[in-house]
């Protein structure tokens, strides 16, 4: 209703990210710290301090709404030279058990071996097929039309 009385106050934008907050709406929190923090460095422009305090309370926000929304999961399959096509199939089934959350499409990568990122432990030159799953269909097949396209060559 404070919005609604007075939408340039600030003050009532920051309440209702708190509010959002406590409801676990963080997207929404940022939104409306954002405005909040529009509002105060156009009405006050003023007081620097308050105004990043609260552009550090909406990237908090921001940040833990992405946290919160994790659309996909990634697997390794050690990889050595034996038959691909049956690799992929294993990699999929297993990331299928290992994963059932996130296999409304699921994707091995064909074209790339890949190695596994510089914390996890892995033996030297081992390679790893990369299988990705997703919660949402429409995501997954869009990555996977933009990792297996083909592009095109150009001479020179």
């Amino acid at each position: 209703r404070s919005i609604i009385q007075n939408p340039s106050d600030f003050r009532s934008h920051l309440r209702q990210a708190a509010c959002f907050r406590c409801l676990h709406r963080y997207s929404e929190a940022a939104r409306s710290a954002m405005v909040a923090q529009c509002l105060y460095v156009l009405a006050e422009g003023a007081g620097l301090k308050t105004s990043d305090l609260i552009q550090l309370y909406w990237q908090a926000m921001t940040q833990e709404a992405l946290s919160g929304e994790v659309s996909f999961s990634v697997l390794y399959t050690p990889f050595e030279k034996e038959n691909k096509t049956d690799k992929i199939k294993e990699a999929n089934k297993t990331f299928g058990e290992k994963h059932p959350d996130y296999v409304q499409h699921v994707f091995t990568d064909p074209h790339g071996i890949h190695l596994l990122p510089e914390r996890a432990e892995s033996h030297p030159g081992q390679q790893y097929l990369l299988t990705l799953g997703f919660r949402d269909k429409e995501i997954g097949k869009t990555v996977e039309m933009s990792v297996t396209r083909k592009l095109p060559v150009f001479p020179g």
